[in-house]
């Protein structure tokens, strides 16, 4: 039956258990190639003009190592150049700044990690490794020379200065940012973890699961993927963390996987594969999912049963919607060469969810929507031709009008704030780096 792995719930209330420790050390390096005359002290405020300078001029920013500090106390800086702690001194930013206070061109020229925005295991194709809200932008830089990976950092946008949250040793990757919350995916011991960031803070998520992954945060809270067991293509239940509670806990559950969870105010979103032949996400066309929405005040699960496969649902367009990925009835292999994008009102019935738009997408890097206030963003990329942003109203009320400027590049999946879109774009032959458009 459609859905019908979605129906055992754990509400149960845990004792909060507040955790504290140590973030493993290492050492960051500035991201631009040389140091300026250093400025005025960032304690008592850079000016916009100042910090302004400093990024034009191609001048390395103050670097702040948080790896190596001692919880509830402020990180060391790296190059001994001024140090705006965007908290005041934590190391953490205790709310984003005001978005008029920063502009789409600050993230441009920022240089990402590659290899995490292609497909492959265990990550879902298309899940940047960047993230934003306000003025804050939290991303996996480019490898250094003998890294498996980048290391994560925080990135005020207003001066260019940073805070390392994790190292490359940890391959950091899909993080999510709302507000003073940070989450991401790490490698801990060989083991698939979620961090979780807050205040000068980093804990490791717990709960009854084996590992856990594909993080989103609204607020204070944290939607995560846990796996029951040791193997990535078995069991999988979808868990939610407060910050300050002990361990996550359980709000779905059944058979097969329940994966890619979303979350707003209100609801929890996530894709259930019980209906599924083998019960699980892969590239097999016989693949059959639904959307199921949770409802955080009620602690209800409502499957949104359609016939084919649903998964990848977004609730970022207002707190009655919901945005999914569609594969119905056919769907090709690899999935994500070419799929529908729907949109619908989350208290209504599934069959009169909207058709936004049919995505193709020839080859890597495979790229997935994103949903966001009054607007949906996708990225374009036709066996012939330009890979092209495109976006339209999340109400439908216009068509479709791409986004100018970004033609001839690779462009790599959108992340949007309230006020700016950010996505990769590379040249060819070129290094995959941040642009940030206007919205």
């Amino acid at each position: 039956m459609k859905g019908s792995g979605s129906g055992a719930l754990n509400t149960s209330r845990l004792k909060e258990e507040h955790q504290q420790g140590r973030a493993a050390g290492t050492t960051v390096v500035p991201i631009f190639p040389r140091r300026c005359h250093e400025g005025p002290s960032s304690r008592r405020g850079w000016s916009g003009l100042f910090a302004l300078a400093l990024l034009v001029a191609g001048c390395s920013p103050a670097v702040v190592d948080e790896s190596t500090a001692v919880v509830g106390e402020p990180p060391a800086v790296v190059d001994e150049s001024p140090t705006h702690l965007p908290d005041g001194g934590g190391g953490a930013p205790t709310e984003p700044p005001p978005p008029a206070a920063c502009g789409a061109s600050a993230v441009d020229g920022v240089a990402v990690l590659a290899l995490n925005v292609d497909m492959g295991a265990p990550e879902a194709p298309g899940a940047p490794p960047y993230a934003i809200d306000g003025c804050w932008l939290v991303y996996v830089a480019a490898r250094e020379a003998g890294d498996v990976s980048g290391a994560l950092k925080l990135r005020d946008l207003r001066t260019g200065e940073e805070l390392l949250l994790a190292p490359a040793a940890e391959v950091p990757r899909r993080p999510a940012l709302a507000g003073d919350v940070v989450v991401w995916e790490a490698t801990d011991n060989g083991t698939r973890v979620v961090r979780a960031r807050r205040g000068g803070q980093t804990e490791t998520i717990r709960g009854p699961f084996d590992h856990a992954g594909e993080p989103r945060v609204n607020g204070d809270a944290v939607v995560l993927t846990g796996w029951l067991t040791a193997d990535e293509k078995g069991d999988t239940d979808v868990f939610l963390y407060e910050i300050g509670q002990a361990e996550a806990v359980q709000i779905a559950s059944g058979p097969g996987q329940q994966r890619f969870p979303d979350i707003s105010a209100t609801h929890v979103a996530f894709a259930d594969f019980s209906e599924d032949p083998d019960g699980r996400f892969d590239e097999d066309a016989r693949d059959l999912a639904d959307i199921v929405v949770y409802d955080r005040r009620t602690r209800r699960a409502t499957p949104r049963s359609r016939e084919g496969k649903q998964s990848f649902p977004m609730l970022g367009a207002g707190e009655r919607v919901v945005a999914y990925l569609e594969w119905a009835p056919l769907h090709p292999e690899p999935k994500f060469g070419q799929f529908d994008l729907r949109i619908g009102d989350i208290a209504a019935p599934a069959d009169g969810d909207a058709m936004v738009v049919s995505i193709e997408q020839a080859g890597l890097p495979y790229v997935l929507p994103a949903v966001r206030g009054e607007l949906v963003e996708w990225v374009q990329r036709p066996a012939e031709g330009d890979a092209s942003l495109w976006r339209r109203p999340a109400d439908l009320s216009a068509p479709a009008a791409e986004v100018p400027g970004l033609s001839a590049f690779e462009l790599f999946g959108p992340s949007p704030s309230a006020t700016i879109t950010v996505l990769a774009a590379r040249s060819p032959g070129g290094e995959l780096a941040l642009r940030g458009v206007a919205r």
